[in-house]
This record gives C-alpha cells, structure tokens and sequence, in this order.
C-alpha cells in the first residue's frame, strides 16, 4: 500500500477542492454553459459539489491524523 505525508494529502485536498470551484464558477459564468442540455448542465454542477466534498472530507482526515 502506498503511504502519503500529511503533506501531500492536504495538497491533494486542495487542488480537488481548487477543480471543483473552477467548474463550478466557468459552469456559471460562461456563455457555453447554457447552451449544454439540461441533464449535462445538472451533471457538472453535481460533479463540482462532489469534488469539494472529497476534498473537504480528505482535508478533514489529515486535520484528524495530525492531532
């Protein structure tokens, strides 16, 4: 089994935090999203609230294991 520093999996945690914010705000913001069917649309919204909350859960078990 490959073992990660505390390090790592707080950098983990907030690049997958930092992919679902991008998502999230170029899903909002950008013209090319409207223009996506609906159940897409859905989708990538869903997936971009799914990656910040991986990201949260990860960051939160680092938090655990360091006390």
């Amino acid at each position: 089994m490959i073992t990660l520093h505390d390090e790592t999996w707080e950098f983990i945690a907030k690049i997958i935090a930092d992919l679902g914010k991008a998502i999230l705000t170029v899903g909002f913001a950008s013209y090319f999203f409207e223009k996506l069917p609906l159940l897409l649309r859905i989708s990538l919204i869903i997936f971009g609230i799914i990656l910040i909350i991986v990201s949260i859960v990860i960051f939160e078990t680092f938090k655990k294991g360091e006390k």
